[in-house]
């Protein structure tokens, strides 16, 4: 054979290898590689004060409700994946010394609260669902989780109600903390 020829022959011959190789890889799949995907949104509750955080009586009179003069406005949010309500409560750290002036304070029970303009109640309650102190705590709202994310704006009236009560001349101060709980 001439070498030409035979150097033509073998060309032809490997196209030829060539071309069913690559017929046989038309179809070809690789394996399967994974990825796990996670994504977690975490439910959400939370009380902000909009207005009137901080609350000031320039005149304490005794044996009278003494109505502070601005509400305190609250926002309270939620977004939950379980539960049948909110419930707002405010609370003193003692029953007995809600507000302080040196040895002198004024207790929990007289501290009083209307939501929304309605009726003063005294915080004198127990703590709900672990939230408050026992005898210086008050329930100001429970509301449906029903739809399970909402919102909701209240106004919380403030009062230290003196009926009956005569205070040593003093500035007093404490802290009333708002916190909400899902039941």
């Amino acid at each position: 054979m001439h070498p030409v020829a035979t150097r033509t022959f073998l060309v032809l011959a490997a196209v030829a290898l060539g071309a069913g190789a690559a017929e046989a890889q038309v179809g070809l799949t690789s394996n399967v590689a994974q990825v796990s995907i996670n994504a977690t949104k975490s439910s959400t509750l939370s009380v902000a004060v909009t207005s009137g955080a901080t609350q000031t009586l320039a005149t304490l009179t005794d044996n009278a409700a003494n109505n502070f003069p601005t509400p305190v406005a609250v926002t309270t949010t939620w977004d939950l994946n379980a539960g049948t309500s909110v419930r707002l409560i405010g609370w003193f750290g003692t029953a007995a010394n809600a507000l302080v002036s040196g040895g002198n304070s004024i207790a929990s029970s007289l501290v009083k609260a209307s939501l929304n303009g309605g009726a003063y109640n005294p915080f004198n309650q127990a703590a709900v669902g672990g939230v408050g102190a026992a005898g210086a705590s008050l329930q100001i709202f429970s509301q449906s989780a029903s739809p399970l994310a909402g919102n909701r704006s209240d106004n919380i009236g403030l009062q230290i109600d003196l009926t009956g009560q005569t205070l040593v001349p003093g500035t007093y101060a404490g802290t009333l903390n708002l916190q909400a709980v899902v039941q």
